[in-house]
């Protein structure tokens, strides 16, 4: 039986140094364009509209609520606390303001930490006996392309900086012998990964499997040495339950799929894995949305690659620990983490998500770099010079394409609009990328292009009022209200309860100079919808186009209640003011919408 990994490694201090730059470089290399890129998607919520990252003073709110706990309307996640990630965005937030570099730099430099870690954790186990597979192991995962959401898309800086925490635990522990000092370091950066997402719940388990392949002949010392391992980490978890438990008390993720038998569910594990383990081998088709469909049928070849990949794995759990150790922990370092997104009840409305990889590639590197370990030292016991290069030469263009790839990819994430043209390409028959691009080109006026998009996803999609409701606006700015007033009054047979809908029918009036028509639309919004702002804002322009003053200032008065600082509230309340004689409410309300940041009529 071969003997545990080493822990410890031959190579000398130049050409650990060496190694170390090379993953660095290989990190940039892919990821530095990115620092040129925008914000997209779920960004502007988190970074421009979030009120927390603006000051310190919201340090109690952010650790005693919900992720978008600043977002009334936000029950969805209503499960998810992680506090460490507006820490970290009011970190940058003081440096960089809403500056999109600032964020993307902060991911690049996470990432690029992370990547170091996962040479040193691989050294450590495989370098003893598989001489130059640490830094394999590194430098794909610097390169992986199944990253590039994870570090490109700001929103998803709780996977990586979770990831580069949770790693950061395991180099401190994960060692022998192991100090006080580092035993508390590491339980700190548990907690840290804990408070930045929740599937860092895993890792005292990837702890656990470690000490498998790495277990010491039993001793007095093994067991206190046990207890400094993971008595600390017992403290971190009871801290951050205790937090969670004040935060959100005991909350389940309201998820998309929750509606689907727990059977069923479970049934579905398999497509699941298989995707996520294409993605890990051939990550093409690369994409912000991946659609997934319910697999109903025990035939379904989904179904069946799934089973091959869930045996494969087991397989290898069974064999591997005494031949190959590292690949064995790889195995184990990949499907830990990765449980959690076959949890099909808890997931949202893209099942599949590539950040979701982040983790688990850890144990896809470090596995793959074990078997790459194995081929090398056997092409270099049984074969020639020139033979004994092969492993080096495919290992070189495996990171080359790699690197390629995820180039690619990074440019995708450059912009809303470039996106979302990606997933439509991906994609073609989902609804939600062509609502998305539409929506993307809308905000940049482009309208022409703007329309078919929006056109074809409500074909795909008709009864999906977001969809209906930009096409309507982009209908409006394109000059066509009639059409917007046929699509929406169409709509309105299906799904009169629709607040969205009545409030776009009365932007479509409004263009059409029907403000009486108009002013109905907007009170049927309001009364569908009692605190949407931007409805009863717009209900009060139209009260006071059709000479209804008081009205209207009634209107806008209650929506100052719900947005105080809203620019189109003061200004509106401006307009409302000056039109009943009232000059000097008209005046300070005028100027606080300036201050706010909208203009004075």
């Amino acid at each position: 039986m071969p003997s545990a990994p080493p822990l410890s490694h031959a190579a000398g201090p130049s050409r650990e140094g060496l190694q170390a730059v090379a993953v660095v470089l290989a990190a940039l290399a892919v990821y530095a364009p990115a620092l040129t890129g925008g914000l997209v998607y779920d960004d502007y919520v988190l970074v421009e509209a979030n009120p927390w990252i603006r000051s310190a003073a919201a340090l109690g709110d952010i650790f005693t609520q919900q992720l978008f706990g600043f977002v009334p309307s936000a029950s969805a996640s209503a499960a998810f606390y992680r506090p460490m990630t507006h820490v970290l965005l009011l970190a940058v937030h003081g440096v960089a303001g809403t500056a999109p570099w600032g964020y993307h730099l902060m991911s690049l430099l996470l990432h690029t930490v992370a990547s170091l870690l996962v040479w040193v954790l691989a050294r450590r186990v495989l370098d003893g006996q598989r001489p130059g597979a640490g830094l394999v192991a590194g430098l794909l995962f610097a390169v992986h392309p199944v990253h590039v959401e994870a570090v490109a898309w700001v929103s998803a800086v709780m996977d990586v900086a979770a990831t580069t925490a949770g790693l950061g635990m395991l180099a401190c522990v994960a060692i022998r012998p192991l100090r006080p000092v580092r035993a508390v370091a590491g339980a700190g950066l548990w907690l840290v990964a804990l408070l930045f997402k929740e599937v860092s719940a895993v890792l005292p388990g990837m702890l656990l499997a470690w000490e498998l392949v790495d277990r010491p002949p039993p001793s007095a010392e093994h067991k206190r040495e046990w207890a400094w391992r993971y008595g600390p980490l017992v403290l971190a978890g009871t801290v951050y339950l205790a937090l969670r438990l004040h935060a959100v008390g005991g909350a389940m993720v309201n998820s998309g799929w929750a509606s689907v038998p727990p059977g069923l569910a479970l049934f579905n594990a398999l497509p699941l894995l298989a995707e996520h383990a294409r993605l890990l081998v051939l990550p093409s088709g690369l994409s912000v949305l991946h659609p997934f469909e319910l697999v109903t049928s025990l035939t379904a070849v989904r179904a069946w690659v799934g089973l091959g990949v869930a045996l494969g794995v087991a397989a290898g759990l069974v064999r591997l620990r005494r031949r190959v150790p590292g690949a064995w922990l790889g195995l184990a370092w990949l499907m830990l983490p990765l449980l959690p997104a076959l949890h099909l009840r808890a997931l949202g409305e893209s099942a599949v998500s590539e950040r979701y990889d982040y983790l688990p590639s850890v144990g896809f590197c470090l596995g793959v770099a074990a078997a790459w370990g194995a081929w090398s030292a056997r092409a270099r016991r049984e074969a020639a010079s020139s033979g004994a290069l092969v492993p080096a030469v495919v290992a070189g263009a495996v990171l080359l394409a790699a690197t390629a790839s995820a180039a690619t990819q990074v440019g995708v994430w450059q912009d809303e609009v470039s996106l979302w043209a990606n997933a439509v390409e991906v994609s073609p028959d989902a609804p939600t990328p062509h609502y998305q691009l539409g929506s993307a080109l809308l905000r940049e006026g482009r309208v022409d292009e703007a329309l078919p998009a929006l056109e074809h996803a409500v074909r795909l999609r008709p009864t999906h009022p977001p969809t209906v409701n930009a096409l309507a606006r982009a209908l409006i700015k394109a000059g066509q209200p009639a059409r917007a007033r046929e699509l929406l009054e169409a709509a309105l047979v299906g799904m009169p309860d629709q607040s969205g809908i009545h409030y776009q029918l009365g932007e479509a009036l409004h263009a059409l100079r029907d403000d009486a028509a108009a002013t109905r639309a907007f009170q049927e919004a309001v009364r569908l919808a009692p605190t949407s702002v931007d409805a009863r804002v717009s209900l009060g322009e139209s009260l006071l186009r059709t000479g209804h003053a008081q009205e209207a200032l009634v209107s806008l008065e209650e929506a100052r209640r719900l947005a105080p600082d809203a620019p189109a509230v003061l200004g509106a309340l401006g307009r409302v003011h000056r039109a009943l004689g009232h000059e000097a409410q008209a005046r300070e309300h005028e100027a606080a919408a300036a201050r706010a940041g909208g203009s004075a009529p």
